[in-house]
């Protein structure tokens, strides 16, 4: 048996995408409007780049599946600028891995 290092696993782990479930403050459109607007001004007052996919992003939102108030969202790991925004924000949030 083979056994990995540490750094090894993380970079395995690393190319399975993960989903960040979101909850929502508000349910419906109006939560994914204020959900888009915490994120547009998180991006702008921490003077971040707005990234280019900007357009496609709010789409995805918009068009998410609702659960019980969360939205999943799809992300390539757990340091993504999507998660810091949530804790910063106050978002209840936690992180899964895609069977």
């Amino acid at each position: 048996m083979v056994k990995l290092s540490e750094e090894e696993v993380n970079e395995e782990e690393s190319v399975f995408h993960k989903k960040l479930k979101i909850k929502l403050k508000e349910k419906g459109k109006e939560g994914r409007l204020i959900l888009l607007q915490d994120y547009l001004d998180y991006l702008i007052k921490g003077n971040k780049t707005l990234p280019p996919d900007f357009p496609t992003f709010v789409r995805e939102i918009m068009g998410l599946d609702e659960r019980g108030g969360f939205l999943h969202i799809r992300i390539w790991h757990e340091n993504s600028e999507l998660v810091d925004f949530a804790k910063a924000r106050g978002y209840e949030h936690k992180i899964d891995t895609y069977d």
